[in-house]
């Protein structure tokens, strides 16, 4: 047959061809589709857990470097900020303003208490708010009441975003003031404390800082009651030498440029106090409250302390101690409510009196720092 007739080939002998009485059936084989198996799935998993485990700590410290920084700044602004309240009035802010001569009580609040602390108890940083660009908040406050006065309820919890740490990790958004257990005196004083509240049964609610002053060496909540008229005045203490208050900010203090007689740039001025520690305030004190540790590390020295160490802190050794030394270096392991305190790693962010911004650690020589932390010490050459 040739070519041309097997192409002619008709359609009825090719349907027999492929459907006859015997068909010759072939199957064809289906390409299965091909996927991942369990052991490759476990695989890639394990890959990229690795891959998010390597990148999580440098992006941690990316965030962190950049709270760091904010601190940082915010310590600026705020240096900044005291620099030109002195310029405007010749001396810096006390740490707070008290009367310690009146007695009374004031919306449910009775004064004086053991450390003599009475109205208007205003802080430092509710007297810097103009120089923050707090004008509208400062005008809220009535400065001739007492700071936790029922009309300056508001202005008094409002958060202001420069007092605040953005690595805090206790709140930033306010806390109710305590009343330590027993008593607002430092002996004897627990960890616990109950909220303090008004005559009209609200509660003396302050916003947060995250920022605390210096008060030097000894520290001016400790003294007894008959030195707490005039903290400039030495008290007295038997077996060591007087308590002296030589840090540039305390009750009623008015430290000028020309006080700080170990210069500006040697003498610390605010530094953090992370409210993980402890609750703090830019507002104010109130007779009776107290700072409650918040970081038990242990059951010493970690203990209530009285109401203005709210807004201070001091380095140690208070004569009061003597002949223990007791030294509070930022980010001590102690713990105390008296230390400055940072989430930075192993230190904090301390702003010094020329408007400069240092980093200091636990590890920071302790005599070094006692001599940082006086205005008049008469120290030099402070070996950074």
């Amino acid at each position: 047959m040739s070519l041309f007739e097997r192409l002619a080939t008709t359609d009825e002998q090719i349907g027999n061809l492929l459907y006859g009485d015997a068909p010759v059936r072939r199957s064809i084989p289906r390409r299965r589709k091909r996927g991942f198996t369990l052991i490759e799935l476990l695989v890639v998993i394990a890959i990229i857990s690795v891959l998010v485990s390597l990148l999580l700590p440098a992006v941690q410290q990316a965030r962190e470097a950049a709270r760091r920084a904010q601190c940082k700044n915010n310590l600026k602004q705020i240096g900044l900020a005291l620099q030109n309240y002195e310029s405007a009035y010749g001396l810096f802010p006390p740490a707070c303003i008290i009367n310690p001569y009146l007695s009374g009580s004031s919306d449910g609040i009775s004064y004086p208490d053991n450390q003599m602390v009475c109205p208007t108890g205003f802080g430092w940083g509710a007297m810097l708010l103009p120089q923050l660009d707090q004008m509208p908040l400062h005008a809220q406050f009535n400065f001739s009441a007492p700071c936790w006065a029922i009309e300056n309820k508001t202005p008094a919890a409002t958060p202001v975003p420069v007092f605040l740490c953005p690595s805090a990790s206790g709140g930033g958004s306010g806390y109710i003031v305590q009343h330590p257990v027993p008593g607002p005196s430092i002996s004897g004083a627990g960890k616990t404390g109950t909220d303090m509240t008004r005559s009209d049964g609200s509660p003396i609610f302050f916003a947060h800082s995250h920022y605390v002053t210096n008060a030097g060496v000894n520290q001016p909540w400790g003294r007894s009651p008959a030195y707490c008229f005039n903290f400039d005045v030495p008290e007295p203490v038997s077996g060591a030498p007087d308590a002296v208050i030589n840090g540039p900010f305390y009750p009623n203090s008015h430290t000028r440029i020309s006080d700080v007689r170990d210069g500006t740039s040697n003498t610390v001025f605010i530094g953090e106090r992370s409210s993980f520690l402890s609750n703090n305030t830019w507002v104010g004190v109130v007779p009776g409250g107290g700072t409650i540790p918040r970081m038990d590390m242990r059951n010493w020295p970690s203990e209530n302390n009285a109401a203005t160490n709210m807004l201070s802190s001091h380095s140690g050794p208070d004569t009061h101690d003597h002949p223990q030394v007791i030294i509070h270096a930022p980010n001590n392991p102690f713990g105390h409510t008296d230390e400055m305190w940072g989430e930075h790693g192993p230190g904090c962010n301390v702003l010094f009196g020329d408007g400069s911004v240092r980093f200091y650690t636990a590890f920071t020589d302790a005599y070094v720092w006692v001599a940082l932390c006086t205005r008049n010490g008469g120290e030099s050459n402070h070996g950074e």
